[in-house]
């Protein structure tokens, strides 16, 4: 093999091995991202179901004291 094709071979090999790394670099990102947004999202949907029960609770009340002062009232 001639000094060329060799030194082409080394440049390509050492550019696969860098591909790679970054490759796999990149897919450890992606998994921390998704999984940030995963915690994100389920906080999201935590605060929704607190407000949800409390939207009920103070449904609750508001019927109760229609009822109370509509028999007052009669």
């Amino acid at each position: 093999m001639s000094d060329l094709q060799t030194a082409y071979y080394i440049i390509a090999i050492v550019f696969m091995g860098v591909m790679f790394l970054l490759l796999i670099g990149l897919l450890a990102a992606v998994l921390v991202i998704r999984s940030k947004v995963n915690a994100i999202h389920d906080r999201i949907e935590e605060k929704i179901a607190q407000i949800s029960g409390v939207a009920e609770k103070g449904a609750a009340v508001l019927g109760t004291l229609k009822k109370v002062t509509g028999k007052v009232s009669r």
